[in-house]
């Protein structure tokens, strides 16, 4: 009776312990999948940044646009403007949550287009790669278009 019930404890810990490992599974993997949220813009502060409502400001994921008084920042900043300013947009966190700077880093939708690519492809902005995201052969395509269509940033 003694060597059932150890038979059974065991059973029972590795059931448990299986458990364990699929649910921790579970979370690393929905962890991984791009998290989404909906807000609304206040204010573009230059090519790849914009303040949402709260306050907090935003950096464009994957980008790099010029700074203040280099060739094609007006050009950039006001693209983003039309773009998304006091729009509702759709934020998509991947990877890091924030720079050094404190700014959220996103992906940013407005109707379902990624503004960040469309700045890219219209050579308003750079490829600025610090990890290879999940949209990288996108942004790569879409900057070749850009230097081939001689946007701004490649004059």
């Amino acid at each position: 009776m003694h060597k059932r019930k150890n038979k059974s404890i065991r059973k029972i810990a590795l059931i448990i312990a299986v458990i364990v490992v699929i649910v921790g599974a579970a979370n690393h993997a929905l962890s991984q999948l791009p998290q989404r949220s909906a807000s609304f813009v206040t204010d573009v502060v230059d090519g790849d940044t914009l303040t949402i409502e709260g306050g907090e400001r935003v950096r464009l994921l994957y980008i790099d646009t010029a700074e203040r008084g280099e060739p094609c920042y007006a050009e950039a900043k006001q693209r983003l403007e039309e773009l998304v300013d006091k729009k509702d947009v759709v934020l998509e966190k991947a990877g890091e949550n924030r720079d050094r700077s404190g700014r959220l880093l996103r992906y940013v939708y407005v109707g379902g287009i990624m503004t960040n690519l469309v700045l890219v492809e219209e050579g308003l902005a750079k490829l600025y790669v610090f990890d290879k995201g999940p949209y990288h052969n996108t942004f790569a395509d879409a900057e070749r278009a850009g230097m081939e269509s001689g946007g701004c940033i490649w004059k």
